[in-house]
């Protein structure tokens, strides 16, 4: 287990709508916990909380906000941002699997000032299939999985996972909560954060993605889809002081 107690906080914007989530939540606690001494935050939206004794039996902090609103991922990963204390911060979707060596090299790029943002892959985005859940589970490793047998989604993903300098987070606005559910709001930050002149950097290897049912917190399903994406491309066609002037409209960040 390495250390990084003081160094990094795992946030996990969640909401339970399908017993698949609940077990990928449930594995993806288990692989950090067993590899990683760190703080990690998980931020829950929905009518009744479903993750308070697993936050309580692997060592979580436990964001509960009771809602019956359409899931706002960027929402839950500012309440949790807004609870860390460490330099590093990491957007860590649920059911995200990596090497520890990734996450250790982005969080130690960051703390040196080499950047500011870290994706801690290499942009290829494997959706991996139950078959493999359990030897990983029994494991910890991620050696056993072929990825012959995983579905490659994407090979330039810019979602999943995506690390930060806390401080320069918060200056360039956080996660934007004008996004409804999921989709686009990873490319969106792509587009913020480059625009703002972010140091941004990949590392090697890529990164494991546990399949699970896709229903209203997925973006396939997501009924504001076509919002998001032209929002996106609005954001992106923006110049830094038009960006900057759009943020400062934003209350979440302040």
């Amino acid at each position: 287990m390495v250390n990084l107690k003081d160094k990094l906080t795992f946030l996990i914007a969640a909401k339970v709508e399908h017993e698949d989530r609940l077990r990928n939540i449930r594995y993806t606690l288990s692989y950090l916990r067993h590899h990683f001494d760190a703080d990690i935050i998980i931020s829950e939206q929905d009518t009744s909380s479903k993750l308070h004794d697993m936050c309580k039996a692997f060592h979580c902090r436990h964001i509960y906000q009771e809602t019956d609103e359409f899931f706002n991922r960027q929402r839950g990963v500012n309440m949790a941002a807004r609870e860390a204390t460490t330099p590093v911060i990491a957007h860590y979707d649920a059911d995200i699997l990596l090497r520890p060596e990734q996450i250790i090299g982005a969080t130690e790029a960051i703390i040196s000032g080499q950047v500011q943002m870290v994706y801690p892959y290499d942009g290829k985005f494997y959706d991996v299939p139950e078959k493999f859940f359990d030897v990983i589970n029994e494991t910890k490793k991620l050696t056993n999985v072929n990825l012959d047998e995983c579905q490659l989604m994407t090979a330039d993903s810019v979602g999943g996972v995506v690390m930060f300098d806390r401080e320069h987070y918060w200056k360039c606005g956080g996660a934007n909560e004008a996004f409804k559910g999921v989709g686009y709001e990873d490319n969106e930050i792509n587009h913020r954060f480059n625009i703002l002149d972010t140091k941004i950097m990949r590392t090697q290897w890529p990164l494991y993605h546990m399949t699970h049912h896709r229903g209203d917190t997925s973006y396939n399903h997501n009924p504001h889809i076509n919002f998001n994406r032209d929002y996106c491309v609005e954001i992106s066609k923006m110049n830094k002081l038009e960006l900057q002037e759009h943020i400062n409209t934003w209350n979440w960040h302040k």
